[in-house]
C-alpha cells in the first residue's frame, strides 16, 4: 500500500504515552508513503491521538474536528485514535460524521490501512481491538529527537489503554536498557 506522497500531520493530546505513540504513528505513515507536511501546508491527512483522562478531552477534539470540516469539504481524510476514542467508539463519526477513521489503543498498526480503506470506500472505518496484538514500541517510528526517545515501561495494571507509561530517556542513557534501536 503506497500513499502516493500524500501528506499528514499529527495533533497529539495528553499524557507521554501519547507523544510515543504520535512518533509510530508517524513512523507507519512515513513507511506507507505519507509524508509530514510543511510548516504552514494544510496536510491531507489529519490524525488525532487523543488522551482521555485531561479535562474537556472530548470538547477539544470536537471543537478541533469542527474546524477542519472546511478543508474536509476539500478532500482531507481525518483521523481519531487514542484513549478517548477508545472510549467513545463509533460515538465519534456519529457526533463528527466527517470523520474517516476511528482506532483503538489497540489498533494504532491499523491505521495506514484504515486510511486506505476509508479513501477507497468512502465511508468510515473503525477498528477496535481488545488486546494488543503489536507493542507500539515495535513499530517504525519517526523520533522528534537525534538524541532521546521515549521507552515504554510495562506496568502492573493489566487490560487498560494504561497498562504502560513512557519515559523520556537520551538514546544512550545508562541507567537504562534501552539501546538507539528503541
Amino acid at each position: 500500500m503506497t500513499a502516493g506522497g500524500r501528506t499528514y500531520q499529527i495533533r497529539t493530546y495528553g499524557c507521554q504515552m501519547n507523544a510515543h505513540d504520535s512518533e509510530r504513528l508517524a513512523g507507519l505513515l512515513d513507511e506507507a508513503g505519507y509524508q509530514p507536511a510543511g510548516d504552514g501546508e494544510t496536510p491531507d491527512v489529519v490524525v488525532f491521538n487523543t488522551c482521555a483522562v485531561r479535562e474537556n478531552a472530548a470538547d477539544r477534539l470536537y471543537g478541533n474536528l469542527g474546524h477542519l470540516l472546511p478543508q474536509k469539504k476539500k478532500g482531507m481524510q481525518i483521523a481519531v485514535g487514542g484513549c478517548l476514542a477508545q472510549m467513545e467508539r463509533t460515538r465519534i463519526t456519529q457526533r463528527a460524521p466527517w470523520v474517516d477513521v476511528v482506532y483503538g489503543t489497540h489498533n494504532m498498526a491499523s491505521l495506514p490501512a484504515l486510511l486506505e480503506r476509508a479513501r477507497v470506500r468512502h465511508e468510515a472505518q473503525a477498528e477496535f481491538a481488545e488486546t494488543l496484538e503489536t507493542f507500539p514500541s515495535l513499530l517504525p517510528a519517526r523520533r522528534q529527537s537525534a538524541y532521546a526517545a521515549w521507552v515504554a515501561i510495562r506496568t502492573a495494571v493489566p487490560a487498560t489503554s494504561w497498562a504502560r507509561s513512557a519515559r523520556w530517556w537520551p538514546m544512550e542513557c545508562s541507567r537504562s536498557p534501552c539501546s538507539a534501536r528503541t
